[in-house]
């Protein structure tokens, strides 16, 4: 059904002149809304066509933006497509470049936003949790624009006239935190329906995780702790225990952890294309798992996310797990799906990145005991002992990681939610990208017969924009330094 009313909401925005010719810009709808916008069913089309937006926008893209650049993966030893990643040689040409699907998400949102209230035929409680969602997910997508790209262009209405300028300039980052994902994020948990709880929707459980990382990422500890409690007041969920651990990834329906999952299922969204980045059986991998963190796993058996995160099978080192469930065959190999047949629910928000942002937050204000106990929940149930108070000499040791004593909430944040598009956030919240993976790149430069640059310039924490976009959009001028 969801399928269904994706495919209704897509022919109802297809453009006139073909989605490439507009890019960042929302698509003119043919169907006019006149038409559409008239009942119930129109408003869960509509929000069924978002949905499908946000599928798009991960399809491919999920860990190119997440962990492709980070110290969690590195190049695969015998294909090159993950090495501009790895080596931090982006150009306007390299996938993840494009930021078309983000806003073709951004533009059905927009339009239900606009017109679900005008419905009449549908009770207030609906109309007002289909608002909620339109508006988190809006917020979503531009949250993760202005990390990616800085100062991107900002649309929050529909483009339904052709005689109106389809193209915009950028609008600084910090205006659209301040005037569109914090107002939208506020306002949406305003209108859901604090009952709902369904893990493929942006429920009110998505949207208060959501304003807790967002005030993360503005570093206001006190408003990331007022909503990480507001979340916590729901009570409706919980971490996995120790032994099911993998259901978080493989059952989301069946784990309270799961707060917002991706829901694909191949027979009805066609295979995702991210299972030939990270492990599928008619395809070698785009990345492999960097070396550091493969001895880490494969030399500290007691924390059970290793073995169900990374094939350890497996040679060159390129087959990620973890959104699998176990599937061997007589000899004990993991039988990966073809990409074709690849169901991957990727967990966008959960109690345990909840917990150590918690953790994180708490270490910065100060209250370091707290941080303690949040850290040691993830950090106990992933197999390990409990860290001591004595084990970290600072609230930077206990953030940042002491390498004598205790790794740390940034490393626990690696080893737990590896490959879940949080390790480069998590590097650039904490203003550390470059003095973690300059060294790192250097050192992978010199393996692939590169001179050792580094990271090169501070201004490539952000991604280029893609030529395509800038040829359609002369508005718009190339992210410095590319």
């Amino acid at each position: 059904m969801k399928k269904i009313l994706s495919v209704t909401f897509l022919t109802l925005i297809i453009t006139v002149s073909g989605c490439k010719k507009l890019l960042d810009q929302p698509p003119k709808s043919q169907l006019g809304s006149d038409k559409f916008w008239k009942s119930a069913d129109d408003a869960k089309a509509g929000v069924a066509g978002i949905y499908d937006g946000v599928q798009d926008m991960f399809n491919s893209q999920f860990i190119y933006w997440g962990d492709g650049r980070s110290d969690n993966l590195t190049f695969h030893p015998t294909y090159n497509d993950g090495l501009p990643l790895a080596i931090n040689v982006l150009t306007p040409n390299t996938n993840g470049a494009d930021w078309t699907l983000l806003y073709t998400t951004i533009s059905r949102a927009n339009f239900a936003i606009k017109y679900i209230p005008t419905i009449s035929v549908i009770d207030a409680a609906t109309s007002n949790d289909l608002q909620a969602q339109a508006l988190g997910i809006r917020a979503y997508s531009y949250f993760w624009l202005i990390r990616l790209w800085g100062n991107v262009p900002l649309w929050t209405v529909p483009y339904e006239d052709l005689s109106t300028d389809p193209y915009k300039g950028v609008t600084p980052a910090a205006d659209i935190m301040k005037n569109e994902i914090l107002p939208d994020l506020l306002k949406a948990y305003d209108l859901s329906d604090k009952t709902a709880s369904v893990v493929w929707n942006v429920n009110s459980g998505g949207i208060a995780a959501m304003l807790m990382d967002v005030y993360m990422y503005n570093h206001d500890y006190t408003n990331a702790l007022l909503w990480c409690d507001k979340l916590l007041a729901l009570k409706r969920y919980s971490l996995e225990p120790t032994a099911t651990w993998k259901n978080i990834f493989t059952s989301p329906t069946n784990s309270k952890e799961d707060i917002w999952s991706l829901n694909w299922d191949f027979t009805v969204d066609g295979g995702n294309k991210t299972s030939q980045e990270i492990g599928a059986g008619d395809t070698n991998s785009d990345f492999a798992i960097d070396p550091a963190l493969w001895t880490y796993f494969t030399t500290t058996p007691a924390d059970i996310r290793g073995a169900q995160s990374i094939d350890f099978k497996v040679n060159n080192h390129d087959k990620i797990w973890k959104y699998y469930a176990p599937n061997l065959d007589k000899n004990g190999n993991q039988i990966y799906p073809n990409s074709p047949q690849a169901n991957l629910l990727f967990p966008l928000y959960r109690l345990a990145d909840i917990y150590l942002l918690r953790a994180e937050a708490l270490n910065r204000t100060g209250d370091l005991a707290n941080a303690l106990i949040y850290l040691n929940m993830v950090h106990t149930r992933a197999g390990l002992p409990a860290y001591l108070a004595g084990d970290f000499a600072s609230a930077d040791d206990m953030l940042y990681g002491n390498p004598v004593n205790g790794n740390g909430i940034l490393r626990e944040r690696q080893l737990e939610l590896f490959c879940e598009a949080k390790r480069w956030f998590d590097l650039q919240r904490n203003g550390i990208i470059v003095s973690t993976m300059d060294p790192l790149i250097k050192i992978r430069q010199t393996l692939k017969g590169f001179p050792p640059t580094g990271f090169g310039d501070v201004r490539k924490i952000f991604w280029p924009i893609d030529q395509d976009v800038l040829n359609a959009n002369t508005k718009l001028t190339q992210n410095p330094p590319y």
